[in-house]
């Protein structure tokens, strides 16, 4: 999930709820992304979380899910990319597409893996 001051990118994660369609937020992406960002801004995404039923934390809590993502880190380029790689491990682990506002600042993460990542870039959305 990306955070932008976008409305465009608020209606389509409301829509996407609405539409009962799942959308999975890696916890160290979001941890990341909430870090560039203002206290205000901050509230409010965190506010959107919590309203949108269709929209699940997904966090390292178990020995499986941190598997998963040490494949990944082990496979990128060092220093690993911790919001990348946990994108791609859940990613790869739900067999689902990676929404994202950059396609190209992923070939870097892509050509390290031994499988594909499907990207959904937002500009293609429209």
């Amino acid at each position: 999930m990306v955070y932008r001051r976008d409305l465009d990118l608020h209606r389509l994660i409301i829509a996407f709820d609405r539409g009962r369609v799942r959308t999975d937020v890696p916890l160290i992406t979001l941890a990341v992304v909430e870090a560039a960002l203002s206290p205000e801004q901050r509230r409010v995404l965190r506010g959107m979380i919590d309203v949108l039923e269709h929209v699940h934390v997904e966090s390292v809590s178990t020995q499986t899910e941190a598997e998963r993502l040490a494949e990944v880190v082990a496979r990128m380029e060092q220093p690993a990319d911790m919001a990348a790689a946990h994108v791609v491990a859940v990613s790869h682990h739900l067999d689902w597409p990676a929404l994202t506002a950059d396609a190209g600042r992923w070939d870097a993460v892509k050509a390290h893996l031994p499988w594909r990542v499907e990207l959904l870039e937002l500009a293609d959305l429209g």
